[in-house]
């Protein structure tokens, strides 16, 4: 392939990140024209259609990307992974509306009924919108995937601007229909751009109880990842309520930024460590995680401590009074990016072949969280900035385990954690 392709497609990976961007920076700009309940409704809305639809994507999707290698077998790995795809997608949405009520009463919050009961829908419309990005990522059809992407968040960060333009009122039921109207038009798009990939068959060498079976290894990993990111809001919906969930929706948003950055280390640093690992060179692992790992800390701590020092002076400047309460929320939340470096290991030690084990050290860190949680609602209730305080019980506990399995087997000391300031140190040296 020509450098010149290699260009195209990154230029194009950049752009479709853009459109992430844009959509945060629309749900920034939300806050001037919703509260806190509706903001904290419509929260639990999308982080429930992101935990259904993530679950579905480890269970279902994914298998396209790994036993696709062989052209003549896509048709068969098409079908299976879209019928689990979809399969997952039922069941978990069924789930909802079988037991909404007896939901809404464990969460003491009514209108959780209204959301069980729109989840079936933006789920159909992102059967189609899904599989086709799953498609685009494995044909490596970045433009298309940027153009999907950019009628998805355009589409919903345009009529957000214009409803902040013309200082209208949102309720969480218009985010919800703002919501099914990207969904629909960015699936309408990318069914259109990926059409003449939707090939199904049955019959095949891949049998599907091989599909299933790296599906369940992979999908443990990644719902337990993703249920910590998602779920988090009903948890502090159920020891503080709606309000609370308002107040930390913004301070998630904006803490998002920090947790993509580390979902682009994660991208660039897995080709290397899978080749370094082939040939056994584990000081080149060490190398490699020990700079990442530095540099992520010392950037991270210096953020953090912007944040704590004037944070609440820059973001008054483009959050409403009404959500200036959210300004601690995210200085918690920050505390924990500083032992979020470590969490690139889960990268290596996956690609070193031990997945399982990572998986093991995610569950541990998962009843730290879950006990964190019950703690802090049942003792300290009335002190609602704790809400945050799991995040950072969660993230440490994962670097806890991180750092030892790399001190053991990558040698990773304590000294090359502080190894950022002489490396940077000689870069400047060598620019001078």
């Amino acid at each position: 392939m020509k450098i010149s392709e290699h260009l195209n497609k990154i230029t194009y990976t950049a752009l479709d990140k853009s459109t992430f961007v844009l959509y945060g920076i629309a749900m920034i700009v939300i806050l001037q024209i919703t509260d806190r309940t509706e903001l904290g409704l419509f929260t639990l809305f999308n982080n429930m259609h992101n935990f259904i639809l993530a679950i579905a994507n480890y269970l279902g999707l994914q298998a396209m990307l790994q036993f696709s290698a062989n052209v003549k077998e896509k048709p068969v790995v098409n079908l299976y992974a879209i019928f689990n795809f979809i399969m997952v997608i039922s069941i978990s949405t069924g789930l909802l509306l079988l037991f909404q009520y007896q939901i809404a009463d464990i969460f003491n919050e009514p209108n959780l009924v209204v959301i069980a009961n729109s989840l079936p829908l933006l789920s159909l419309l992102s059967i189609g919108r899904y599989f086709c990005m799953y498609v685009m990522f494995r044909e490596l059809m970045m433009k298309q995937m940027f153009i999907a992407d950019l009628v998805y968040f355009g589409t919903m960060s345009g009529i957000i601007f214009y409803c902040a333009g013309a200082g209208r009122f949102l309720t969480y039921t218009d985010m919800i229909d703002i919501t099914y109207l990207g969904s629909f038009l960015s699936t309408i798009v990318s069914i259109a751009l990926t059409r003449k990939f939707w090939k199904f068959r049955l019959k095949g060498t891949t049998r599907y109880k091989d599909i299933l079976k790296f599906s369940g290894k992979y999908s443990i990993i990644g719902i337990s990842l993703t249920l910590p990111r998602t779920l988090d809001v009903y948890a502090i919906q159920y020891f503080f309520g709606t309000g609370v969930v308002g107040l930390y929706a913004p301070a998630k948003t904006i803490f998002r930024f920090v947790e993509d950055a580390m979902n682009t280390v994660f991208a660039t640093i897995y080709s290397p460590t899978v080749r370094y690992f082939a040939n056994n060179d584990i000081e080149s692992v060490n190398k490699l995680i020990s700079k990442a790992i530095s540099l992520l800390i010392f950037g991270f701590t210096a953020a953090t401590i912007c944040c704590w020092l004037g944070g609440e002076n820059v973001f008054s400047l483009f959050l409403p009074q009404k959500f200036i309460a959210a300004i601690p929320f995210f200085n918690i939340l920050m505390l924990s990016s500083i032992v979020l470096p470590f969490s690139i290991l889960n990268t290596t030690i996956s690609a070193e072949g031990k997945p399982g084990l990572v998986a093991v050290f995610i569950a541990c860190a998962m009843c730290m969280w879950l006990l964190s949680f019950v703690l802090v609602g049942t003792y300290f209730a009335d002190k609602v900035i704790l809400a945050a305080a799991p995040c950072i019980v969660f993230n440490l506990v994962l670097a806890i385990f991180f750092y030892i399995y790399a001190k053991k087997h990558y040698q990773l000391r304590p000294k090359q954690l502080l190894r950022a300031i002489p490396d940077g140190i000689n870069f400047i040296k060598s620019k001078i």
